[in-house]
């Protein structure tokens, strides 16, 4: 399939600076490429929609080139930002494009197609003379139309915010990239975020000014979900691609409660899955089962963190939602204190029995004693996945914990708590 129709059916095409783009990518394998500036040290959800692009050309047979934002990174990009940002140094910009390029390098590492190649624009940015660049590319340029580019004007509109020359100059900066990799690749497409069509269309044309080339332009949509809202952040913060950041399990579990408006779409963008499955799955939206969540769940997740990590989130979070504690390892589930409450009890409490009201306070599983009381009641609190032994005031001692290091203290279905036992 011709990718720009791949992409076209899968809702990735936000906007196209030629109409005729269709066709050109059907007769010729053009090279490509996505800037990433290295503004942390990982990527994070939003960044699977460029990712995904990736993937997609480079199945179709296109050349991919991935650049890494070394130089434009230390100057900051105003798309999209209300504030300016703060400038880092030249190290700590370094240090993350490289933890950058190895996460790029690992999500690309599998699928067929041609070996993607890694650039740093810092390598002809970094050399460039001031009177040089303002002469050979500044008069290039118009301010009167790049004040009136969003990512500017935004800038200009808002009321004490202004836009520092700084940021006012990364516009020419991207345009060069796209002329650098015009000249040294023969790349003719960019491909960006919805809000860098500015930046994309100012390429293009330097382009054609300077060299009297061809070239263009293609954006993808942001990340929000079905009400037009930024997403990609949990009550923790960023979804993290860095296993370290944002854990497998809960990268699974972000996608698995996707709200089931949002869930058809995202299967689109962010799976492999062809578009006969995918309408498939659409029937089964809002049955209960949640059997379209589950199947994005999965996919993205192997995707990102491979097939074990993904296998051991989804048995993880079976396990927990059907009381099957027992049969998860201790170390998966000491893995899970990163993303749920945890309480850590020194050994030498549990040498004499510890109150499991007093365990739901700590933890937080309940705001007060009373509270315990009235859920255990209820039966709403289990241990390991098993209703705690009958009385007004039931207790644990460290055979109730698996290894006689972790007891899963649940309240509900969904609200998970960990009891781990410290070292003596």
């Amino acid at each position: 399939m011709n990718v720009f129709t791949e992409l076209q059916w899968r809702g990735l095409i936000h906007q196209a600076t030629a109409d005729n783009l269709h066709s050109l990518l059907e007769t010729n394998k053009h090279p490509m490429y996505i800037g990433f500036d290295p503004t942390a040290t990982s990527l994070h959800a939003g960044s699977l929609i460029p990712l995904m692009t990736l993937r997609h050309f480079r199945r179709a047979g296109h050349q991919v080139i991935i650049l890494i934002g070394g130089a434009t990174g230390l100057i900051g990009d105003p798309s999209g930002k209300s504030e300016e940002r703060v400038l880092e140094t030249i190290d700590t910009v370094k240090a993350r494009g490289l933890c950058m390029q190895a996460q790029i390098e690992g999500f690309l590492s599998q699928g067929d197609g041609p070996a993607p190649k890694f650039v740093n624009n810092i390598d002809w940015l970094g050399e460039v003379r001031l009177l040089e660049f303002l002469r050979d590319l500044g008069k290039h340029f118009s301010v009167n139309e790049m004040i009136h580019k969003d990512s500017v004007k935004k800038r200009f509109d808002k009321e004490g915010a202004g836009i520092s020359y700084t940021e006012f100059t990364y516009m020419l900066l991207q345009a060069t990239d796209f002329l650098e990799l015009y000249r040294r690749h023969g790349c003719r497409v960019q491909c960006g975020a919805s809000d860098q069509w500015g930046n994309i269309c100012e390429g293009i044309a330097l382009i054609r000014r300077i060299d009297r080339g061809e070239a263009y332009g293609l954006t993808m949509p942001l990340l929000t979900n079905s009400e037009g809202k930024k997403m990609g952040k949990s009550e923790k913060g960023a979804i993290w691609l860095d296993a370290k950041l944002t854990s497998p399990y809960a990268f699974y579990q972000f996608w698995i409660n996707m709200a089931d408006a949002d869930v058809g779409r995202f299967l689109r963008w962010f799976t492999l899955l062809d578009e006969p499955a995918i309408k498939e799955l659409d029937q089964q939206i809002g049955s209960g089962e949640r059997l379209a969540q589950k199947a994005l769940a999965q996919e993205i997740t192997t995707l990102v963190h491979g097939k074990e990590e993904m296998d051991n989130a989804k048995k993880a979070s079976e396990a927990l939602f059907s009381g099957d504690i027992a049969s998860l390892p201790v170390a998966l589930l000491k893995q899970l204190a990163a993303d749920v409450p945890a309480l850590t009890l020194a050994p030498q409490r549990l040498a004499s029995p510890v109150s499991v009201i007093d365990l739901l306070v700590e933890t937080k599983a309940c705001a007060s004693k009373a509270d315990a009381r009235r859920q255990l009641a209820q039966k709403g609190v289990r241990l390991n996945g098993k209703q705690p032994a009958s009385g007004d005031n039931p207790t644990v001692t460290v055979a109730d914990f698996l290894d006689g290091e972790v007891l899963v203290l649940q309240r509900g279905k969904r609200n998970n708590f960990l009891v781990l036992v410290g070292k003596a």
